[in-house]
C-alpha cells in the first residue's frame, strides 16, 4: 500500500512537470491531474492510478503532434506524403511515441524519416554503437559523430539502399532509411534538413 501511494503521488508531481512543457493543452491536462489528485487524498488509490494513465496517453499524443510538425518539408524536386504517428503501449516493443514521413523523389527514389521515443529501442542502438565505436567499422557500416550525436551509417551501393541512424541525447532513435538511392549523399541530404535545435529540446523534454 505505501508503495502504491507513494507510485501515485510521484507521478502527479511528474505529470505536473509535463503539463508546464505543454502550454496548448495545459487547461484540459491539468484540471484531470487536479481530479486524479483528489482521488488520491481520499484514499481512491487505484482510481488515481487509472486517471493518471489517462493524463499520460494524452500528453504522449500531444508530444506525438509536436514530433510531426518537425518532420522537414521535401526537398526541391521531392515530393512528401503526410506524416503519420503512433503512441505504443508498454505491451508493444516496450511502448513509446513513433512519427514518420515518406519522401519520393525523381527515378523511383524513396527515403523515410522516423523518430522514436520513450522506446527500449533506443537502448538498442546505443549497445550497437557503443560496440561499433569500439570494433570499429567494417565493410558497409560507418560509425560518425553528427552534432555531438552518435550515428551509424549503412549504405549499399549495389542495392540501391542504406539507411542512418541515430541515438538523440540518449533518449530518441531517429532513423532515415533510403530505397533506390545511389549514394550515401542522398539520406545526409534529409538528415540536415531535420531542425536539429528544435528536436533536441522536445527530446530532452519528453
Amino acid at each position: 500500500m505505501v508503495k502504491k501511494v507513494s507510485a501515485v503521488l510521484l507521478m502527479i508531481c511528474f505529470l505536473s512537470l509535463l503539463v508546464y512543457k505543454s502550454e496548448s493543452k495545459a487547461d484540459e491536462i491539468t484540471t484531470l491531474i487536479k481530479k486524479a489528485e483528489v482521488l488520491y487524498k481520499n484514499g481512491h488509490y487505484d482510481q488515481a492510478i487509472e486517471e493518471l494513465k489517462f493524463v499520460i496517453g494524452q500528453i504522449q499524443t500531444h508530444q506525438m503532434d509536436e514530433y510531426k510538425k518537425l518532420l522537414p518539408s521535401p526537398p526541391w524536386g521531392w515530393k512528401g506524403k503526410e506524416p503519420t504517428g503512433s503512441v505504443a503501449g508498454p505491451a508493444f516493443l516496450g511502448g513509446g511515441i513513433q512519427v514518420s514521413r515518406v519522401y519520393t523523389g525523381p527515378s523511383g527514389k524513396e527515403v523515410k524519416i522516423s523518430i522514436v521515443s520513450q522506446s527500449p529501442l533506443v537502448r538498442s542502438l546505443l549497445s550497437l554503437l557503443s560496440n561499433l565505436s569500439i570494433l570499429g567499422e567494417s565493410g558497409n557500416t560507418k560509425f560518425f559523430i553528427y552534432k555531438g550525436e552518435k550515428a551509424i551509417e549503412r549504405f549499399y551501393p549495389q542495392e540501391k539502399r542504406g539507411e542512418l541512424d541515430i541515438a538523440m541525447a540518449n533518449r530518441a532513435l531517429i532513423s532515415i532509411k533510403g530505397e533506390g538511392v545511389t549514394e550515401a549523399s542522398t539520406l545526409r541530404m534529409f538528415l540536415d534538413k531535420l531542425p536539429w535545435n528544435k528536436l533536441h529540446a522536445l527530446i530532452s523534454y519528453d
